[in-house]
């Protein structure tokens, strides 16, 4: 059983469980690094072994394949996703405009590397069934939680158009986010700056929600 030193000087056992629980860890926060700094075709396992201070062995006793590695980086990405998701729209400002706040508050959400590790992953994905089907399940997952968030935040009107049930709002404004912060990998590639276009949507936003839906909270 490994010790440690603790903050008041004595030696701290640790259990098996928690050292692997330790080195899985690591193995997962360096591919997650990984993924966001060198991209999906560089992040090897050699190269996630040497960001998680572990021998190539180590790495290949918890997760055998490379595969396997990635769909746990899956999961990985997912609940920081949603933790991130859920922070945010915990601190939404009462006081605020709720669409305002909530597109821009998303937006931030896709300006961190959170979102290149999922778009390094999901594009790997492609070409990748066994990736592809590990990446489809977690987004199913994510997009649930969102749109129970969501629905709590913009609860559904009994004069709603039909098209916009199951939280097929949300959908657009995901796919709308998604789009642009795609835009963004590619450095010099800007047709139009993002609070543009984000601007643009609130308008088309209150135009197709009416002002009941995004009218200030009380």
């Amino acid at each position: 059983m490994a010790v440690t030193d603790s903050p008041a000087g004595n030696r701290v056992r640790r259990t098996q469980a928690e050292r692997t629980a330790e080195t899985r860890r690591a193995l997962l926060d360096a591919t997650f690094d990984a993924l966001v700094e060198v991209g999906y075709k560089a992040t090897t396992t050699t190269e996630v072994a040497h960001r998680a201070g572990v021998s190539l062995g180590a790495l290949l006793h918890h997760f055998p394949t490379k595969a396997d590695l990635l769909t746990a980086a899956v999961t990985r990405s997912f609940d920081r996703r949603i933790e991130e998701f859920q922070d945010l729209m915990a601190g939404l400002d009462p006081a605020a405009d709720k669409l305002d706040a909530a597109v821009d508050l998303l937006w931030s959400l896709y300006c961190r590397p959170t979102f290149t590790a999922w778009y390094e992953l999901w594009t790997a994905a492609r070409t990748d069934p066994d990736l592809a089907t590990a990446v489809v399940a977690i987004d199913r997952q994510f997009m649930a939680a969102c749109r129970q968030i969501y629905a709590e935040l913009f609860p559904a009107r009994a004069d709603a158009d039909p098209a916009f049930a199951d939280g097929i709002g949300l959908d657009i404004v995901l796919t709308l986010l998604t789009g642009l912060a795609t835009s963004q990998t590619l450095s010099g590639y800007e047709p139009h700056p993002p609070r543009a276009v984000l601007d643009a949507f609130k308008v088309m936003c209150r135009a197709v929600l009416g002002s009941a839906t995004v009218s200030r909270a009380e």
